[in-house]
């Protein structure tokens, strides 16, 4: 008695198994079209959760829900990207949340290129969460942020760019510097022309911009070391190459300000501040025949009665 009573209950409990956990092909092509129907309606959060199922029954299934499952399995990491899309840009919290996602579902089903669209995603969200603490001058959350981007993406010119903007504000030369110079090198190399360009423009013009009051006070030393720098992030600023002229000039260094000006004028070939002050370089050196020949091509510009003066009254060029 107490075996049949046994048994009754075994029979009971693995009957009631069965019913559970068994699928019908029916239960697979429902759980499918429900996920279409939410799709149609924009909701993809619930089509994403039918899909999920669909796969699910499909594998309880068999061979007889295979090729629903292959098709669902193919089209989940897309809707993974879509359900992406939706969600405002601002939001990055939920867009990370749903591009990790994404790529773990891509890596689950062999999705490579929905894999590669959301990887290159995330190091954006993390520039766009960088770029709020910097608007913020929340500088080292900013630079923190900018650096995890660059952690999974190190050609990501943008963040370092952005790096050296926050740096530059923090007035922490040496990392600026190198973090423009990062931005120059990874933008050509990614072919990110505008974040290459940004970076060298600010980079040369904090530099000739420390060397202009250096200039002006005849501190000409540090002059030239910041219009040198400026010349590193761009050798074809002509600012900076009259700056050096100029302080070379005033150091009364008469070759280095000849042969700066030479540079200057591969730049602009009419610049009239150039040939006075190469005028007074070979002046300085005591050729006053090509000094003369600088001074009369200065035929406009600030200096045009200096130049006037040194041809007439000081040098007597015929």
């Amino acid at each position: 008695m107490k075996y049949i009573k046994l048994l009754s209950v075994v029979v009971a409990l693995f009957g009631f198994t069965v019913i559970v956990s068994a699928q019908t092909m029916e239960d697979v092509v429902n759980a499918r079209n429900n996920g279409a129907n939410f799709m149609a309606s924009g909701n993809l959060d619930e089509a994403i959760v039918e899909f999920e199922k669909c796969i699910e029954f499909a594998i309880q299934v068999g061979e007889e829900a295979e090729m629903v499952q292959i098709e669902i399995e193919g089209a989940l990491p897309n809707l993974y990207l879509q359900r992406v899309s939706k969600i405002p840009r601002d939001d990055h919290s939920a867009l990370l949340q749903a591009l990790e996602a994404t790529v773990a579902i891509a890596e689950k089903y062999n999705d490579t290129r929905a894999k590669e669209n959301a990887e290159r995603q995330i190091p954006q969200i993390y520039v766009a969460i960088g770029n709020k603490f910097r608007s913020e001058q929340k500088f080292e959350e900013a630079i923190a942020n900018f650096e995890e981007a660059i952690s999974i993406n190190p050609n990501i010119a943008i963040a370092y760019f952005l790096k050296g903007v926050c740096y530059e504000s923090m007035r922490d030369e040496p990392n600026m510097d190198e973090s423009y110079k990062l931005a120059i090198e990874k933008g050509k190399e990614s072919g990110d022309a505008q974040n290459a360009r940004q970076a060298q423009e600010r980079l040369r013009n904090y530099h000739y911009n420390a060397g202009v009051p250096a200039s002006r006070a005849q501190r000409w030393d540090n002059a030239i070391a910041s219009f040198s720098k400026a010349l590193e992030a761009d050798e074809n600023y002509f600012e900076a190459l009259l700056g050096m002229v100029l302080s070379y000039n005033g150091k009364k260094s008469w070759d280095n300000a000849i042969e700066y000006s030479e540079k200057a004028l591969q730049v602009r070939e009419n610049a009239f501040e150039v040939f006075y002050e190469l005028g007074i370089a070979y002046k300085g050196k005591r050729d006053n025949a090509k000094a003369c020949e600088n001074f009369k091509k200065v035929t406009g510009g600030p200096r045009l009665e200096n130049a006037k003066h040194e041809i007439n009254v000081e040098l007597k060029c015929k």
